[in-house]
């Protein structure tokens, strides 16, 4: 990333996250109130004047997306707790929001958003501004990626490695090197069994709104870096060790959150989102 002030890549999916909120209809794909907060007055006042804007194919594709892989991860965190994992590590969490909209009877959840520096710094500020108070099970752990070991940055805090966690990496590995990715894939495995990862990856493939979200982000400084094919990531993760990978169906995606839909949010046209189990 080259934004010393924090990713700006991040906004714009929390801008995306707010529009869901404000534009598209019930019942939405993810409920976050949080993110209306954090986000300016005015820009939200602007979104709702200029609706159209937002209702082009390309921008709700990708809005879709950015909702959808938050939902799904949040999903198998519910399915994860219920047996009995207790540790939600967020890496490059951005403006995600879930630790101030937990369901009631997680109390017990340990939280970690594991980020750049620069961009947990510029989140903590914003929420500072917004008067949104700090839940008493979150932990901020500020790490580069690139540059850093991830172990080694969660050895600052409390988190326990002798219990198995749930991981969400959502939207990053298309801005690390191979070899980043492949740091926090064998950090993965290291963890207790039962620890679980849900991930998305960038296919190299032509499809013009994908092609201008990396034009739109190499802009902005955060170019994109890494595609991944599916084959090649099974065959990766296997040899790594990971007892199980499922990269969720279009179909299935389709059949389990925008069956009646009326809106006409589109739902996925690739796979992009998956899920690995140690």
């Amino acid at each position: 990333m080259e934004n010393p002030g924090g990713s700006l890549t991040s906004w714009g999916a929390a801008n995306l996250r707010a529009v869901h909120q404000i534009l598209d209809g019930e019942p939405k794909l993810l409920r976050d109130p949080v993110i209306i907060r954090l986000l300016d007055p005015h820009w939200v006042d602007q979104v709702r004047k200029e609706a159209d804007l937002y209702q082009q194919p390309g921008l709700m594709g990708l809005r879709s997306h950015i909702v959808l892989r938050s939902r799904y991860a949040e999903d198998r965190l519910a399915q994860a707790y219920a047996r009995g994992i207790r540790q939600y590590l967020l890496l490059g969490a951005g403006l995600d929001t879930f630790a101030w909209r937990q369901p009631p009877g997680l109390e017990d959840l340990r939280i970690f958003e594991a980020d750049h520096p620069a961009t947990q710094s510029q989140k903590i500020q914003r929420l500072s501004a917004s008067g949104i108070t700090m839940p008493e099970n979150l932990r901020f752990v500020p790490v580069d990626f690139e540059t850093e070991n991830l172990r080694t940055a969660l050895q600052r805090s409390d988190f326990d490695f002798n219990l198995p966690v749930f991981i969400s990496w959502l939207g990053v590995t298309v801005y690390l090197s191979m070899e980043a990715i492949d740091a926090v894939f064998n950090f993965v495995i290291s963890l207790p069994p039962s620890s679980e990862m849900v991930f998305t990856f960038a296919q190299k493939r032509p499809i013009d709104a994908i092609h201008a979200t990396a034009v739109r982000a190499a802009e902005v400084g955060e170019p994109w870096k890494t595609y991944i094919r599916p084959e090649e990531l099974g065959w990766k993760l296997a040899k790594m060790g990971f007892s199980s990978l499922y990269v969720l169906p279009p179909e299935e995606a389709r059949e389990l959150y925008y069956t009646g839909r009326e809106d006409g949010l589109p739902p996925p046209l690739g796979a992009g989102i998956a899920c690995i189990m140690v």
